[in-house]
């Protein structure tokens, strides 16, 4: 059975999954705590909606099947740094699927900078995982579009874990949509992302270097007033050199650079990342002398990082 079921006032999934109380909602849909009445344990029930309140039908069916097909090979990924999606729910009838995943312990990344930076070393050790996840998504054709700190995990046992593949479905869309909404966090996303080149996983390590960046230095270098101004500041202006990233400073380097090319590889960064985690500045072939995205420059002062309601997207 698809669909939806009720059971005196309960709403039942799929005739298994009872939602019990909604975590939150987003763009990409609502999350919800819901028990499976035949494992007999706690989940997570993400409905998955397009982002695109003016999107015509065929564009929901196409972004159907790319949620349903990406969704299948993350369900095949197995990582330990990778939420475990446990069960696709195809409801036809609703129009959109569900997707079953562990309900995650602990808190994320953005709560706790909101307490204070990380160590660089420890920053780095995060970043390693984070970019583990990363790479078997990768190699699995899968690019997430939206790492950020409140699509971090953080287990009990301070592991990282990657949420919110949500918008990674959209992959070979455009970043807007039809109404003029951005699909992922402005101050986060790699600048081709912006120009309209959606076909580069290195967009997602330009967002993790911005992770790596609030993390060690506790602010926001590229957020802005307004999302226009976020963006244009994305696009364009200098990132302020850190000040607080230690052995970390040559991989902020070396991700913030606007030209994806001239970023590492996944396996050089992961290298880069070992050093800094080691306590010792790695060493970056493609470092350039000429000014870039560091060159000190007037720029409006970065934004503190601050506690945010739960990301609706991060279950």
């Amino acid at each position: 059975m698809n669909g939806d079921g009720d059971a005196g006032g309960t709403r039942i999934i799929d005739g298994r999954f009872e939602l019990i109380e909604r975590l939150g909602s987003g763009g990409m849909g609502t999350v919800w705590r819901a028990r499976d009445t035949v494992l007999h344990r706690e989940v997570a029930l993400k409905e998955v909606r397009s982002p695109d309140p003016a999107a015509s039908p065929d564009a929901d069916r196409v972004l159907r099947e790319r949620v349903l097909r990406e969704a299948r090979a993350l369900a095949r990924l197995s990582h330990p740094h990778v939420v475990t999606i446990y069960h696709i729910v195809d409801a036809a009838a609703d129009g959109h699927p569900w997707l079953v995943m562990e309900l995650l312990p602990g808190h994320t990344l953005q709560d706790r900078l909101a307490q204070g930076p990380l160590d660089p070393r420890e920053a780095a050790r995060l970043g390693r995982q984070v970019l583990s996840a990363l790479r078997a998504a990768h190699a699995a054709g899968i690019q997430h579009r939206d790492v950020k700190p409140a699509n971090v995990m953080l287990r009990d046992d301070g592991s990282a874990v990657l949420t919110d593949f949500g918008i990674a479905a959209l992959q070979g869309t455009t970043s807007l949509t039809a109404t003029g909404d951005l699909i992922g966090s402005p101050e986060y996303i790699a600048p081709e992302r912006i120009r309209g080149a959606d076909d580069n996983p290195s967009s997602d390590l330009w967002s993790l270097g911005l992770v790596l960046y609030v993390a060690v230095e506790g602010v926001s270098p590229l957020r802005r007033a307004t999302t226009l101004a976020t963006l244009a500041a994305v696009l364009d202006e200098p990132v302020p050199p850190p000040v607080r990233s230690g052995p970390l400073a040559p991989v902020l380097s070396a991700l913030l650079v606007r030209d994806p090319a001239a970023r590492p590889s996944a396996g050089q960064l992961d290298a880069m990342l070992t050093r800094a985690e080691s306590g010792e500045p790695p060493q970056w072939a493609n470092e350039q002398p000429t000014p870039g995205p560091y060159a000190p420059a007037p720029a409006p002062a970065p934004t503190a990082v601050q506690a945010s309601a739960p990301d609706p997207d991060s279950a």
